[in-house]
């Protein structure tokens, strides 16, 4: 929709108990025409305000996107990833 930020992935990190997501992060396409592509990660999962990075295109967001899948991984996490394709 234009005009409205597009959630085009978005991943649940879960550790020891899998019922329990420890983190969230998504990766957002804003659609105002700003080509801004921001990540979100709100860990743990049920904080209220998420850390936020703005990054000029996808590329960069995507770069943001691994290293925050890395690092959850790294602790022994597993993260399930989906993919929202609205295009």
């Amino acid at each position: 929709m234009a005009g409205h930020p597009q959630v085009r992935e978005s991943a649940l990190l879960y550790g020891p108990d899998p019922t329990v997501a420890e983190a969230m992060v998504r990766l957002i396409e804003r659609m105002d025409g700003s080509g801004i592509w921001e990540v979100l990660l709100n860990s743990p999962a049920r904080q209220q305000e998420p850390r936020r990075w703005e990054r000029p295109d996808e590329a960069g967001a995507r770069a943001v996107l691994e290293s925050i899948y890395a690092e959850g991984e790294a602790t022994g996490g597993i993260w399930r990833k989906t993919r929202h394709d609205g295009r």
